[in-house]
């Protein structure tokens, strides 16, 4: 179990807002066009370079591909990297947004940009913006020169090029030397010194590139740690409430987590640094050190509680108006017969929503991380010294467990005298020793990071996870009222993108913290049967709500099947989570089983199916009393995700069939792995299941070989052991009875 998979900002329309230019053109009809546009982009006439750097700009993120690579195959980019140093601000601002936009929706144009002399023009136009910036803020003679519009394209500029900047470092690896060697963190931080006096959106831009820099980057991290000050900066910023009435309180909240997600990068750093210095240092003062820190977390996990406040129906509601808002503004437009395009803010406040999805997305990333790292550290000794159920943790398929199993019943004669001096007193110490553990528990628990979690962020979790009316394709083209209209159905597609992105990351984030639970406090688990339940109904809500959406109309039936996969992976390894924790005590029905099966049948990755495959066996270990349940699952796992593949052709396995067979095959062993249990006998002795396995051996074995060692060795390894112990298997049913 590791940390959140680390997030991209994805392309968004500026908010700070460039002026639209009269004439720029939004779509070509031929080829020759693209010369004489960028022809102009060199031109004499500022307002030839302006007007072509703008209609550079629209073409390269429209949905006009065609266009994008006519423009890239004449050599688009070279000539904005160029006009960058243009002496004209209108057109380094268009040029800027260009390339910005243009990195951030095409990975090989971002590669192309990379290997063009940007990373040095920009830094030679960082001191000038930042003396630019430093006027208008101090409101010396230069700053008081710049009239509004002259200001908002100082703003915009600088912003454009930090987000190229934290483009290229998400899409160009080799790009993060190139940045590093920029000396950019006195400037980034310089923005959180001055929040309130600065658009909000551009303190954004910042931290966001210094979150991007800051992960998994050593020289970043030394860079800003050396810093004088900054660390500090940052602190005080994730423990300030509010900034002054220029800052909105979402802005401000979204300020804080980046400071927060920075941090985050730094602390392991930070701490080392703190305990391999001076050997002589004052212990108190690197005490006070770890205290900052630990203040810090937790400031963090409130202002996430903030954030992920976020009323997705809300949302959901406003984006369909907004789409259908944007479509009738465009019909307008074109019964009035305009000639250029009409900004639409429709459209750019979408965008704002979107990039409110964003951060909400940053704010549950940091979340699991912060669990991840501090709930994992919680000592489970100190909570409670018992350990898991015997059948939570049951591995049957080892050979120890399997073998000399004849000699129970001496183990039991042996252990007789001394279990007939243990009476009720003594059952009654136990118990109140555990109930005393447990109350214990539950005491470290709340006040502890686990706590904060428990508490206040898995709440929002789960609401952020539940489907609106815009996450699934078909139902969102019909809130937007799309119909033929080919625009607003692609709005209303990537709105829909964003909620499903938001569900993914909310339900990842929640098995985060069952996994870190079950690593460090398995038995919260039993303890909190009632918490498990309603958390198992409503993972089965929101799988009910995929599959009973409208399924899309033509070319989309793949990208929805892929959206509604992306819940459903994290919706199903959450309640795999729940069942192998509680020894498959969680309620599901046999229709929630059949919904289970129906999502190993239909999965479009190897993965999903295989956490469907991890839940149902899970759940099969219920008893007493499931053994209509068990004989269901068991006959399925066997016939049809095991012997199936195992048996079929070559051809229609492959490696692909691997890691559904091997779940299925441990999960097989444990639930069979004891003849007492009550489904054994009804279920794997009279359903013939053992005559069944003889004859996957070999085939499991060829199977497991199709593994290649060097790309996958973890699942190489786990085939090679669900082989043995098949045959350890056989051998110990043969013999139990």
């Amino acid at each position: 179990m590791g940390k959140a998979q680390k997030r991209s900002f994805k392309s968004r329309t500026n908010p700070l807002g460039a002026a639209a230019v009269q004439g720029a053109v939004t779509a070509v009809q031929s080829k020759e066009e693209i010369p004489v546009l960028l022809k102009k982009l060199s031109s004499s006439d500022v307002n030839d370079r302006v007007w072509a750097a703008a209609s550079a700009s629209n073409l390269l993120v429209a949905e006009d591909a065609r266009a994008r690579r006519m423009l890239l195959a004449h050599g688009v980019v070279g000539a904005l990297v160029e006009r960058l140093s243009d002496s004209v601000p209108d057109v380094v601002v268009q040029v800027s947004g260009a390339l910005y936009s243009l990195a951030a929706v095409d990975q090989v144009a971002a590669e192309d940009i990379s290997r063009t002399n940007i990373y040095m023009t920009i830094q030679t136009m960082i001191p000038r913006l930042a003396k630019s910036i430093d006027g208008i803020i101090k409101q010396t003679s230069e700053g008081k020169r710049l009239g509004a519009e002259d200001r908002k394209i100082v703003y915009l500029t600088t912003d454009n090029l930090i987000s190229i900047l934290r483009t290229l470092c998400e899409t160009v690896p080799s790009s993060l030397k190139q940045i590093n060697g920029m000396a950019l963190i006195p400037f980034l931080i310089s923005f959180f010194k001055v929040v309130g006096k600065v658009p909000a959106s551009l303190v954004h831009s910042a931290g966001q590139l210094l979150h991007t820099l800051t992960d998994d980057n050593t020289p970043a991290k030394r860079a800003l740690l050396s810093h004088a000050d900054s660390v500090a900066v940052l602190h005080r910023i994730v423990a300030t409430e509010k900034f002054g009435d220029a800052v909105s309180a979402d802005d401000a909240a979204i300020v804080r987590v980046l400071a927060g997600a920075v941090l985050i990068n730094l602390k392991q750093m930070a701490l080392d640094q703190i305990t391999d210095g001076d050997q002589d240092s004052d212990a108190d003062a690197a005490a006070e050190a770890g205290r900052q820190w630990e203040d810090t977390t937790r400031a963090i996990l409130q202002t996430i509680t903030q954030l992920a406040s976020f009323d997705t129906n809300a949302a959901a509601a406003r984006a369909a108006e907004l789409v259908k808002a944007d479509a009738a503004h465009r019909a307008s437009a074109m019964t009035d017969c305009a000639t250029e395009s009409s900004a639409s803010p429709h459209e750019a406040e979408l965008d704002q929503l979107r990039a409110q999805t964003d951060y909400v997305q940053l704010a549950l990333e940091l979340a699991a991380n912060i669990f991840a790292d501090e709930g994992a550290s919680e000592d489970p000794d100190a909570v409670a010294d018992e350990s898991p159920e015997a059948d939570g943790d049951s591995d049957a398929a080892d050979d120890d467990d399997m073998a000399d199993d004849d000699d129970d019943e001496d183990a039991d004669d042996s252990e007789g005298d001394a279990g007939a001096d243990f009476d009720q007193s003594d059952m009654d110490q136990v118990l109140g020793n555990e109930a005393a553990a447990e109350k214990e528990a539950e005491e470290v628990v709340h006040q502890s990071i686990l706590g904060v979690f428990i508490d206040s962020i898995i709440p929002m979790l789960l609401r952020l996870a539940e489907p609106t009316r815009m996450s699934t394709l078909a139902v969102a083209a019909a809130e937007c009222s799309a119909g033929p209209d080919t625009e607003a159905a692609g709005l209303a597609a990537s709105t829909a993108e964003c909620f499903v992105a938001l569900h993914e990351r909310a339900l990842g984030c929640f098995n985060n913290f069952l996994l870190v639970m079950e690593e460090s406090l398995p038995q919260w688990f039993r303890m909190h049967a009632d918490r498990v339940d309603g958390w198992w109904h409503l993972l089965i809500a929101i799988a009910d709500h995929l599959f009973k959406a409208d399924l899309p109309a033509g070319s989309l039936v793949d990208t929805d099947r892929q959206l509604r996969a992306a819940v459903l992976e994290p919706a199903v390894s959450c309640m795999w989570t729940l069942a192998r924790n509680t020894g498959g005590a969680v309620p599901a029905t046999p229709d929630h089983i059949e919904g289970l099966i129906h999502i190993c049948e239909t999965a479009p990755t190897t993965e999903l199916r295989a956490k469907a495959v991890g839940a149902l066996g899970s759940i099969a270990r219920r008893q007493p009393g499931f053994v209509g349940e068990n004989r269901r699952i068991g006959q399925y796992l066997l016939d049809s995700v095991i012997a199936q593949p195992l048996l079929a052709p070559p051809q229609a396995g492959g490696s692909a069939a691997v890691e559904p067979v091997v779940v299925a095959l441990d999960l097989f062993y444990d639930i069979y792995s004891d003849k007492a249990y009550d489904y054994d006998g009804p279920v794997f002795v009279q359903g013939g299941f053992l005559e069944r396995l003889r004859p996957l051996y070999g085939p499991l074995r060829k199977l497991a070989r199709t593994v290649d060692r060097r790309k996958n060795r973890g699942l190489r390894d786990r085939s090679d052991l669900a082989t043995q112990n098949l045959r350890a298997f056989i051998d110990y049913k043969a013999t139990e009875r």
